[in-house]
């Protein structure tokens, strides 16, 4: 739930404020947190929404002026796995751990083992149905958020978890064919660098 809540803070902070004072991303200028450096995402106009040497968010205006996308990634600590199994497990667990509220409709939710420049990780696929997302003018509306990702295992230290992910807040009847696309492309700009 901790993920969802930043994420859905985030969607619902950039649709409801005035975000003209926040500058915009330089596309080539690499933002680094620790154990972790990338490009921001090369498709439109990004915005930094938070920034600490744990975290960077960065959200886009999407097609719709209510639809928005958040590029995010965060270390975290993790405990010592035995095996790749065991840590598919942890973060199964973990994401379905978030607490009914009656809010979120899970209609798809993935998890394989994966690798990511060297690290072991669990990618992730993930549509929610929000039956209460926050519009301009102080409204709600359902809409679908969508979230692809990866969880993994800093290469260089064992316990530090990294999750980097491409999310999509939008009403179930706009198409968005290049999400993944843009996802991807975001991912394979993401390095993990020494502590």
């Amino acid at each position: 739930m901790f993920k969802i809540i930043i994420i859905v803070m985030v969607f619902g902070f950039f649709t409801t404020s005035c975000v003209t004072v926040a500058p915009i991303v330089n596309p080539h200028s690499e933002i680094s947190i620790y154990g972790v450096e990338s490009l921001p995402p090369q498709n439109g106009d990004w915005i930094v929404m938070a920034a600490s040497g744990y975290q960077m968010s960065l959200v886009s205006h999407a097609t719709n002026k209510n639809e928005s996308l958040v590029a995010n990634i965060s270390i975290h600590q993790l405990p010592e796995f035995s095996s790749n199994e065991e840590f598919l497990e942890y973060i199964i667990n973990y994401r379905a751990s978030e607490p009914n509220i009656g809010r979120f409709e899970i209609q798809k939710n993935t998890a394989d083992i994966s690798s990511h420049n060297g690290a072991i990780c669990i990618k992730y696929h993930s549509i929610s149905k929000d039956m209460k997302a926050k519009i301009q003018g102080g409204n709600t509306a359902v809409m679908l958020l969508e979230n692809i990702g990866y969880n993994c295992i800093h290469p260089e230290k064992s316990t530090v978890g990294v999750n980097m992910e491409y999310s999509l807040r939008h009403f179930a009847e706009t198409n968005y064919s290049s999400f993944e696309k843009n996802g991807n492309a975001f991912f394979y700009n993401v390095n993990f660098t020494p502590f």
